[in-house]
């Protein structure tokens, strides 16, 4: 990452004044802030312990829901664990989803070890080279302010790699690997069901955590 980098509350801030009606599908860290930023809990579905799994999900939530946006907020460590879903969304090219990924260049959720590629991957020319509409790097809160309203009006799917520069707020939590049994992550698989039944009008196949 270079010096000039985005800092990760501030833009999940500006997103979520922006979403308007899009589903946003969040996992690992995005997780944990996004719900204090979000007006529209009802349309949010956390993916808090499923790592490099919020790409598919949300790429299947787009094709259920074609009427409606989907954003994913996902994590260099997250896609770099599941990059064949950047075929699978280029091929099936849903025209409503967004896919942000949070360059943050380390596994922060639990404990901080690099993400494989962190100084070399190139996510945007990924995407690109896969087949995407769109895809941009955004290394700075301005150009982010500057550049985002004409992206996201853009032809989609579009993955947008924002370089961070840290997460204020996030060190309360914790290493997520403590936890596990944490009511936190109870409320997230609870928060997941509930969206589900939004969705399809269909319930767990069996009981939530409570």
């Amino acid at each position: 990452m270079g010096a000039d980098v985005i800092p990760g509350a501030d833009i999940l801030r500006w997103l979520a004044e922006r979403r308007g009606d899009a589903i946003v599908v969040t996992t690992m860290t995005t997780s944990r802030l996004w719900p204090r930023v979000s007006s529209c809990p009802e349309l949010d579905l956390p993916i808090s312990n499923c790592m490099g799994k919020a790409s598919s999900v949300g790429l299947g939530v787009a094709l259920a829901r074609p009427e409606q946006p989907v954003w994913i907020l996902d994590g260099d460590g997250s896609l770099a664990m599941n990059l064949g879903s950047v075929l699978s969304i280029a091929q099936t090219s849903p025209a409503n989803l967004v896919h942000f990924v949070f360059q943050d260049g380390a596994y922060t959720t639990v404990g901080g070890s690099p993400v494989p590629g962190s100084t070399t991957a190139d996510y945007a020319g990924i995407a690109s080279a896969a087949g995407y509409a769109g895809s941009a790097t955004l290394t700075s809160f301005r150009a982010c302010e500057t550049r985002l309203p004409t992206l996201l009006a853009a032809p989609r799917p579009l993955l947008v790699a924002l370089h961070i520069g840290g997460w204020h707020g996030l060190g309360e939590y914790g290493p997520m690997t403590q936890q596990v049994m944490d009511t936190g992550l109870a409320a997230a698989a609870n928060k997941f069901w509930a969206v589900r039944r939004t969705l399809t009008g269909q319930g767990p196949g069996h009981r939530p955590l409570d």
